[in-house]
């Protein structure tokens, strides 16, 4: 069985557009490796977006830049 890592940060209410308000990060074990970043308005249902990058750190820096979300707010989900 194949573990993979995931995490989730609650995006800060100042920077939560298009009602956007949960970032998952979950690794690609499946097709190509890397790491996707999805956007959850709840994370009960579907993402409303995804992004994937080659590296954690790039994902992350999507995840700083664009939605306010530092390294320290990511939490283990695994």
């Amino acid at each position: 069985m194949k573990t993979y890592n995931r995490f989730i940060a609650e995006v800060p209410p100042v920077r939560q557009e298009q009602h956007i308000r949960w970032l998952v990060l979950e690794e690609d074990l499946e097709n190509t490796g890397g790491w996707y970043l999805y956007g959850h308005q709840d994370l009960n249902e579907g993402s409303d977006f995804d992004s994937w990058h080659q590296t954690r750190p790039e994902a992350q820096r999507e995840a700083s830049t664009r939605w306010g979300v530092t390294e320290d707010d990511w939490k283990s989900d695994v």
